[in-house]
């Protein structure tokens, strides 16, 4: 089993996504901000290029290192190569809650 959590907080759109703030009314409200898709993508993004070598069978980690080096060497507008992740897993589970609660489900 492979766990993977990438940490954001770095970059201030993604450490500022959600927040406290008082309301005029004095009400505490929760609010997100409008980058939350592009950040949420980016952390995706992150985990998944993570865990691919992890994951991936050798077929695919090979096709995706030579359309890599391809790409480098003849031609830098060729596609990449996205590698088929159903080979590894059928279902992804995203939790926020950490390892521990992963372990008990």
């Amino acid at each position: 089993m492979h766990v993977v959590r990438t940490h954001k907080g770095v970059d201030d759109k993604a450490y500022c996504w959600v927040y406290e703030q008082e309301d005029p009314q004095g009400n505490v409200r929760i609010n997100l901000s409008n980058d939350l898709i592009v950040i949420t993508d980016k952390a995706l993004k992150s985990n998944i290029t993570t865990i691919g070598p992890l994951v991936l069978p050798p077929s695919e980690q090979l096709l995706f290192l030579f359309t890599l080096i391809d790409r480098k060497i003849f031609n830098p507008k060729w596609k990449p190569y996205i590698p088929d992740f159903k080979q590894a897993f059928k279902h992804f589970y995203i939790n926020a809650g950490g390892r521990a609660v992963i372990d008990d489900l």
